[in-house]
């Protein structure tokens, strides 16, 4: 099924996909068969993607979604569940007349994909979960994701608040290696409208439905990558949670929490060969 033109179009070249969570921004890059649909982590936008998409550009065509309240994506400042940004993604696909396509995406764009193969598994072709929390529960929120989400309203303007996520987020060696995402990473959060960037995280760790106990149920293919420096969420629970999934695979890949910038040939050569044996199976 081709990709259609959205009439709404954004200087920068993104389109503008209306959801139940406000317009989403949404890039289309590469010209491959496959489409891949791919959500960031919060506190992240869908340039995290870019060096991925580039290296599999001949394979596949890439759909990258900005989260509400992130990147270009502006959000209505109202919180939402799980389900409601599935919902979303889901969207994002019927605007761009894709019926099928491999779902993903880093952290909270993990859990987001996660919805859509557990609600709707006949939309999703695989599924693609890059260090995505296993266990986030809104109903027994952690000191740290109090903190975390106090920060994103209150503190995201401040550069030493950055300069901890992106701590927690990369390998040190990230803003050298990268020099253009770390610019665009500072530049983002610092331009964001704090309440409606705030109202999305408090969504995702304050409301989060726990993922560990569904995977289960999870019906389609699925590739698991973590980092194995990931202090968020240690590589060993996460090797645990992908044994529960009946038809997955999982792959620890150097760096933290982003893998797609930290370590994006792995993440490359991983879901190129991940692919290529769906297709010929």
């Amino acid at each position: 099924m081709t990709i259609q033109t959205l009439p709404r179009t954004t200087p920068t070249g993104a389109r503008m996909v209306p959801t139940s969570l406000g317009d989403l921004s949404v890039r289309i890059t590469g010209h491959g068969p496959r489409r891949i649909v791919l959500w960031p982590s919060i506190l992240t936008d869908s340039h995290i993607f870019d060096v991925l998409a580039e290296m599999l550009a001949d394979s596949a065509t890439f759909v990258l979604i900005d989260g509400p309240g992130h990147g270009r994506s502006p959000g209505t400042g109202q919180e939402f569940t799980g389900a409601d940004a599935g919902r979303a993604m889901l969207a994002v696909m019927d605007a761009m007349g894709i019926r099928r396509a491999v779902v993903g995406g880093v952290s909270w764009g993990g859990l987001t994909a996660a919805e859509v193969a557990l609600a709707a598994p006949d939309r999703a072709e695989a599924l693609i979960l890059m260090n995505t929390p296993m266990d986030i529960d809104g109903t027994r929120p952690g000191f740290g994701d109090r903190m975390i989400a106090f920060g994103a309203r209150w503190m995201v303007g401040w550069k030493f608040f950055r300069d901890g996520v992106a701590r927690s987020f990369f390998d040190a060696d990230m803003p050298r290696r990268n020099q253009a995402y770390h610019a665009r990473f500072h530049a983002m959060l610092a331009g964001a409208d704090r309440r409606r960037l705030a109202a999305a995280v408090r969504s995702v760790i304050l409301r989060g439905v726990p993922l560990r106990g569904r995977l289960k149920d999870v019906s389609v293919p699925t590739l698991m990558i973590t980092g194995i420096s990931d202090s968020l969420y240690p590589v060993e629970s996460q090797a645990e949670a992908a044994l529960r999934i009946p038809n997955g695979q999982f792959a620890p890949v150097p760096g933290h929490h982003i893998s797609p910038v930290d370590a994006p040939g792995d993440v490359a050569m991983l879901l190129h060969d991940f692919l290529a044996e769906r297709a010929a199976a």
